[in-house]
This record gives C-alpha cells, sequence and structure tokens, in this order.
C-alpha cells in the first residue's frame, strides 16, 4: 500500500499553533492513533518548531503508511540544534531535546540541508491499542 504525503508550510509562533494541532488531529484520526500517541508527537513537532525562527516560514511533511508517520520539520536554522541532536547522550536526569525526542517519538535524525539549515526527521510508529 503506497503511503499518503501531507506538507503545510506556516509560519512558526503561537498564532499557528491550533492550524498544526489540528493537521495532526486529522493524522492521528487517519492512522487511528490513540491520545498518548498523538500527545507524544504534538510534543514532538511543538519542541522543534520552538527552535524555529519566527520570522521564517517552517514546512511540516508528513508521510503517511499503515505503519506509523514519518514527519519532517524544517528548514530549522540552529548549529546548536545539530549539536545537541547528534552529540552524546546528555546525562542521567537531564531534561534535554534529545531526551524528550527519543521518548515521545521512535527515532529521529537530523539532515542538513542548504545555507547550513537543519531538517529534522521523526519517525512514530502504529501502536495497536
Amino acid at each position: 500500500m503506497p503511503s499518503d504525503r501531507i506538507e503545510l508550510t506556516t509560519p512558526v509562533g503561537r498564532a499557528w499553533e491550533a492550524v498544526i494541532r489540528m493537521v495532526l488531529g486529522g493524522i492521528a484520526d487517519r492512522l487511528d492513533l490513540g491520545f498518548d500517541q498523538l500527545d507524544d508527537l504534538q510534543l514532538a513537532v511543538e519542541r522543534l518548531l520552538a527552535e524555529g525562527d519566527p520570522h521564517d516560514p517552517v514546512t511540516l511533511s508528513f508521510e503517511l503508511s499503515p505503519g506509523g508517520v514519518r514527519t519532517r520539520v524544517g528548514p530549522l536554522r540552529d548549529a546548536a540544534l545539530a549539536e545537541a541532536l547528534q552529540g552524546p547522550e546528555p546525562p542521567p536526569g537531564e531534561l534535554t531535546l534529545p531526551r524528550i525526542l527519543s521518548t515521545v517519538v521512535d527515532s529521529y535524525g537530523v539532515e542538513e540541508v542548504a545555507d547550513g539549515h537543519l531538517v529534522v526527521r521523526l519517525e512514530k510508529l502504529v501502536r495497536q491499542q
């Protein structure tokens, strides 16, 4: 079965959070994700969007398949973000972005794109209720 793809380019900021949540809610409904799984994906996406530049739009793409959803968030412009996501594991008890992402999604990675910008990939698998 081929996957479906949704792409949304949006400004970053509180005014657009409801739109992003609506899209994530629709994806959760389509994949029959439970509330906890939706909440995990939403937390990961919102945490990454907090790293976005409020003057530059961000593109969210979602690839839906029966096994889950692959999400790409970017471009993000922050070398510290790349270092944080690709660096060594943080000490126990320290709440960092890598720890949050590794807790709420099944996998994540970073791609460098043009002009020092980054795209973060997230994968959330469907867990049957």
